[in-house]
């Protein structure tokens, strides 16, 4: 569906990746949706596309966009809302791959209970993270739940719509196993407002919420609304602590276990001795040094 040509005053749009979670029908999920929500529907043809829709939403006078998709759904409409003034309410309806963020907030995985959230749910603040190459001039991205830089950082490369659609919430998993073979440490200067530390590392997440990497309590208690970052380290170690660190990462056991260190602040530098690519909600970014940023309660969004 093309884009409407002009937008209203007021009112809800809803803003589907049609092919989320690998889907092969591209009206199936309009049709569901239709009969839940009172709106404007529009559905994206390629990546970049939700940003300039959700911003020229947000300019035009509507009190709600509703985000349809996965991880990086949400991210391009939560950094259009960001860029077109904020002003609108974001709803997520979770039907991607991952869908960290939802999980993050409660908000129900059936499609048309989290329709009722977006349109009847209570309001929270939702914070938005600025991430910076710091060796480039290019335009800042936003990110609404979590950074994987290093092991990892390259996992949105293997998620094929047809990866997607055969392995659906064990994609994130079996994507990263395929990542292995590369597994080669790192040495990286990481600061956290200002404060400077050295390591040898695997990976690096910079965590607005609790879960990411499909459901993979990486920050226990984490809040996505307490205008914090979450840094989280996984050390080089040997293959056999390796093994034991696994399952208590998965879990969501590991804080305070060796080989995990975890600081908190507002803003995070990684520097590393060479090309670290990063992830940004599910979508491969750039390598290179970056920064990031909390920009506190800079979104509004609807929860359970």
């Amino acid at each position: 569906m093309a884009p409407p040509a002009s937008y209203p005053a007021m009112g809800t749009l809803v803003i589907l990746n049609p092919t989320a979670g690998g889907r092969k029908d591209p009206d199936a999920l309009q049709r569901r949706l239709e009969p839940w929500i009172d709106g404007d529907f529009v559905s994206t043809r390629g990546p970049g596309e939700a940003v300039g829709l959700a911003s020229e939403a947000a300019r035009s006078g509507y009190e709600s966009v509703v985000a349809v998709g996965g991880d990086g759904t949400v991210r391009e409409v939560a950094t259009g809302l960001h860029l077109g003034g904020a002003a609108p309410r974001l709803g997520i309806i979770p039907a991607g791959t991952g869908n960290d963020l939802a999980w993050c907030l409660g908000i129900p995985a059936a499609i048309e209970r989290a329709a009722a959230v977006a349109t009847d749910g209570r309001t929270a603040a939702l914070d938005l993270v600025q991430a910076s190459r710091l060796a480039a001039y290019d335009e800042p991205r936003y990110l609404v739940n979590a950074a994987v830089a290093g092991f990892g950082g390259r996992i949105g490369d293997a998620m094929t719509p047809a990866f997607r659609r055969r392995f659906r919430r064990i994609a994130y998993p079996l994507a990263a196993l395929g990542q292995v073979r590369d597994l080669r440490p790192y040495s990286i200067r990481v600061e956290v407002d200002g404060r400077g530390m050295d390591a040898k590392a695997l990976m690096v997440v910079v965590a607005n919420g609790e879960y990411a990497g499909g459901r993979i309590r990486f920050v226990p208690g984490a809040s996505t609304g307490d205008g914090l970052l979450d840094l989280v380290v996984v050390h080089a170690v040997s293959p056999g602590r390796l093994a034991t660190l696994i399952p208590r990462v998965l879990s969501g056991r590991h804080p305070g276990t060796t080989g995990i260190s975890m600081y908190r602040g507002a803003s995070v530098r990684i520097h590393a001795d060479r090309d670290m690519w990063i992830n940004l909600d599910g979508d491969t970014w750039q390598p290179g040094p970056a920064g990031f940023r909390v920009l506190p309660a800079a979104l509004r969004v609807a929860v359970p």
